[in-house]
């Protein structure tokens, strides 16, 4: 656990900030120079986050956001000029290197069982639309946009937004999304379902931290189990469905916090649920 608690810190050369307050990892992006790209050194590094953030009970929800006037550009496409003047082979062998360890923060994302919530000013594009995608409540402003640009530099999509945008819009959707390589802004997002809300920007701040301590107040257990239950209904049966959930709710019952949940309701208060503190 303690080695778990070293790694919640801002990266050394401070590309992304860490806060833990209230069960609320606040990572916040913090290249606003450079649109927020994220380089290839910080990917590494941004996984150990998130595998730490995993095994640390302390973090009951993560908050991502991004310093200045725009999300997260997604990878740098700044350093593809050295790229280019590689011949081939080296081109794609470092490429194939660069991969695996892209896929591994992808892997730790996904991985991480407790709420994401990401707060969205200006643009995320490329591999940035993971955080916003994979949030179990995504909020922005109104210059939010949503920038599907792999194909505007030769590339095909990566950062596994083929696997959760899909999820989010439909299969049919999504493919328009990336062959066009289409800009969706703030309130297409809100119709499309990327944005669950969209509200002005003086309180785009104050909205998104409401909503990851509210989540982090939540009963941990019910709120890790419903998680898991959406995300491993897919492909399921209905028997199968509905045994996960009476397993769920057989854990449940066995909690501090079910005691706490029924004994406000009947007092008409506000639960105090003691996982969540």
């Amino acid at each position: 656990m303690e080695g778990a608690a070293r790694m919640l810190q801002s990266a050394p050369d401070e590309s992304y900030l860490v806060e833990l307050s209230d069960g609320v990892l606040r990572l916040s992006f913090n290249r606003p120079q450079y649109g927020n790209a994220i380089p290839k050194t910080t990917v590494p590094q941004l996984t150990a986050l998130f595998q730490a953030a995993q095994a640390d009970p302390a973090v009951r929800c993560i908050l991502v956001r991004g310093e200045g006037k725009v999300f997260s550009a997604g990878g740098d496409v700044a350093s593809f000029a050295d790229s280019i003047k590689q011949d081939v082979a080296t081109r794609q062998a470092d490429f194939a290197h660069r991969l695996p360890l892209a896929r591994e923060l992808v892997e730790a994302i996904v991985a991480f069982d407790r709420p994401i919530v990401a707060s969205v000013r200006g643009a995320a594009a490329g591999a940035g639309l993971l955080y916003p995608l994979v949030a179990d409540y995504a909020i922005g402003d109104d210059s939010a946009a949503f920038v599907f640009a792999h194909q505007r530099v030769g590339l095909s999509p990566d950062g596994g937004v083929t696997a959760v945008l899909p999820q989010v819009v439909g299969v049919r959707m999504a493919r328009m999304l990336l062959m066009t390589a289409a800009k969706v802004d703030a309130a297409e997002a809100h119709r499309l379902g990327i944005l669950h809300r969209v509200v002005e920007a003086d309180v785009l701040e104050e909205q998104a931290m409401k909503a990851a301590r509210r989540l982090a107040q939540a009963p941990q257990r019910a709120i890790v189990t419903a998680k898991r239950l959406v995300n491993g209904a897919a492909g399921r049966s209905l028997a199968q469905i509905l045994d996960a959930e009476t397993d769920g709710i057989v854990a449940c019952v066995g909690d501090n916090d079910f005691e706490e949940g029924v004994t406000a309701f009947l007092e008409k208060r506000a639960p105090a649920f003691p996982s969540a503190r």
